[in-house]
């Protein structure tokens, strides 16, 4: 069946805001932002992520034209799967998700055992995002192979469904040769467990096309989206298309740009929005007014 290129309302679409947990992590900080997202009527809560920063690289940062990020190496920045089991114990409906988790700090062992941990913890509510991973001094301080990391990322993906699917499994490919081994316990939503994959170059949006996953987009504007879909439909994507959108305070076009993004396509908007939690809460809260009921 042919899935149209955009046409979506903002019925179809889903919204969810970023916790607190780079900035100013704080107990406070993500206790505000969790709860209101709850209580709001907010459908999910995302968590970016880096693990050791390096004070100097030459890898540039794809989501901003200067090719170099706001944050620097002494940045706070909570873990993100931590951060997110930190929102399941004080939320009950939410869905959470990491975007994205970098496979160059970390293995596929580690993350099918950590996100299956948290999706039980969640009662099932977990989403991944990962990615092949943009910041290559950060993998060789972690003492990661940071080669042929497309590659990797698909293998990472084979790996996942067989430890979240079979009480034991054994693997032998280009990069992981794994024996026989078990991971459990395994995941509420089992295989079925959704895997977004983050990045938009051509690369990871074949990949997740190929390997049936959401695609997961950040800071482009509704036109690239468009843009971005279309080509992932191309390749043979059947899955959701996220985009991240930037609340800047007292902003009154919110309704009309949230319309813009459904009507790309969008199927997730992840909200960001920076500052002390008392902001933010703000923002969500005036957000919620605005759009929110055009969502339900």
């Amino acid at each position: 069946m042919a899935i149209p290129l955009g046409g979506l309302t903002l019925s179809d679409m889903r919204v969810g805001p970023l916790l607190r947990n780079s900035g100013m992590p704080s107990r406070e900080n993500m206790f505000a932002v969790a709860r209101s997202a709850e209580q709001l009527g907010y459908d999910s809560l995302w968590a970016t992520t880096h693990t050791a920063i390096p004070v100097r690289f030459e890898s540039r940062y794809p989501y901003d034209p200067s090719g170099r990020p706001a944050w620097d190496a002494t940045t706070p920045w909570g873990d993100a799967l931590l951060s997110l089991a930190f929102a399941a114990a004080i939320t009950e409906r939410v869905r959470l998700g990491p975007s994205v988790i970098p496979l160059i700090t970390t293995d596929p062992l580690t993350l099918a055992k950590h996100a299956a941990t948290l999706d039980v913890y969640s009662g099932g509510r977990l989403e991944l995002g990962i990615g092949a991973g943009w910041l290559v001094e950060e993998g060789q301080a972690l003492g990661r192979p940071t080669d042929h990391r497309s590659a990797r990322l698909e293998e990472a993906l084979e790996i996942l469904r067989l430890a979240w699917s079979r009480e034991t499994f054994s693997y032998d490919g280009r990069f992981w040769n794994i024996p026989e081994v078990g991971i459990n316990p395994k995941p509420p939503q089992g295989d079925r467990l959704p895997i977004w994959i983050g990045g938009q170059g051509q690369r990871a949006i074949a990949i997740a096309a190929e390997h049936g996953c959401g695609l997961m987009l950040w800071f482009a504007e509704p036109n690239a989206v468009r843009d971005y879909i279309a080509r992932f439909r191309a390749a043979g994507g059947h899955g959701p298309v996220a985009a991240a959108m930037p609340l800047a305070p007292n902003a009154g076009h919110w309704l009309d740009l949230s319309r813009q993004y459904a009507e790309a396509g969008t199927d997730l908007l992840i909200l960001t929005s920076y500052g002390q939690a008392s902001s933010v809460t703000a923002v969500l809260e005036e957000f919620a007014a605005q759009v929110l009921p055009e969502v339900r």
